[in-house]
């Protein structure tokens, strides 16, 4: 049996910037925590859409300062929150962002929290990327999540929403300045995948040309080699970080009629290691949390401060 190997040849190897790195891990952070601590909370209204106050409250608190941007609140505003449908009920899932400053947007989706979220992780036999026009296949659990999302004006705002797809196939609809400023997109594990599907869409549609970036963490394996090969040639900026011991990365495996993997990894992969780190709690656990993986890149950025795997719901620190 083979899985999709996490070695990188030297055109797909990517050196990135740790600053924005750590930044864009911070904000999918923020969004994690949002809905950890709606749900701590049994606050129902916020594990739906969050107000622009749930999001301070957790800004402001010392529990989770070294897990999120602080001045967030101060430098974006937030325009949209994300949802999906499970069970027929919207769950928050992330944000969209301005930038006040430079203008440039930022989408971030967080990971698996939902029973219904896990049940998306195993649903792995392939389906077609309809926004390809190749036959592309990828994991059904993930590309029905995509599906299944969409954005919704925050509590109190004047109410707009729309589908995931939808605003893949028009960015410039929903954020007007999207053609002559940078987006981000970003996210850990599941909310990867969700990242990945929603930057190819963008690329095989009619605002192609738009200044579009990607950070991932922890990413699955998002389709097959005609997936990958596609994102690969219309994704230039895709920066995919990948932790050593996690398992995460190597997964999904649905087998073709030789025994191999079908699934493959995007391309430009950046390798952080826990592996030998004293102040890392072993195990597939700890190695696959978002925490670990800002740890240990702030660690290469200069940065050592093992408190971070031990803040807000993290509890990695050896």
């Amino acid at each position: 049996m083979e899985t999709q190997s996490q070695t990188q040849t030297p055109s797909q190897a990517i050196s990135i910037s740790l600053v924005e790195a750590v930044k864009y891990a911070k904000l999918v952070d923020l969004a994690d925590i949002v809905y950890k601590v709606a749900v701590q909370n049994n606050d129902t209204a916020s594990q739906q859409n969050p107000s622009i106050l749930a999001y301070r409250t957790i800004l402001r608190s010392k529990t989770y300062q070294l897990l999120v941007d602080t001045n967030f609140d101060l430098e974006y505003k937030l325009l949209y929150n994300i949802q999906m449908t499970e069970n027929g009920s919207p769950v928050y899932f992330g944000f969209i962002a301005q930038n006040k400053s430079s203008k440039d947007y930022v989408i971030v989706f967080r990971g698996t929290e939902t029973i219904s979220e896990l049940g998306s992780d195993d649903l792995i036999y392939p389906t077609t990327f309809n926004e390809f026009n190749n036959n592309a296949q990828v994991p059904v659990g993930f590309y029905t999540l995509y599906g299944a999302g969409s954005i919704t004006s925050l509590p109190h705002d004047t109410q707009l929403s729309a589908s995931l797809s939808a605003v893949a196939a028009n960015p410039v609809k929903f954020m007007p300045d999207a053609m002559s400023v940078q987006t981000v997109v970003a996210g850990h594990s599941l909310g990867s995948t969700i990242a990945t599907y929603y930057a190819a869409a963008v690329t095989a549609g009619q605002d192609k040309d738009i200044d579009l970036s990607l950070y991932t963490f922890a990413s699955p394996m998002t389709g097959d080699k005609t997936f990958t090969d596609t994102f690969n040639s219309n994704m230039g900026r895709s920066h995919r970080v990948y932790n050593v011991p996690d398992n995460v990365p190597n997964l999904p495996i649905w087998l073709d009629n030789n025994g191999n993997n079908i699934y493959t990894q995007v391309a430009r992969g950046y390798k952080v290691d826990s592996t030998n780190d004293t102040n890392v709690t072993p195990g597939a656990g700890c190695a696959h949390q978002l925490p670990v993986y800002q740890y240990l890149l702030e660690k290469l950025n200069g940065n050592t401060n093992p408190n971070i795997l031990n803040a807000g719901f993290c509890s990695c620190k050896s």
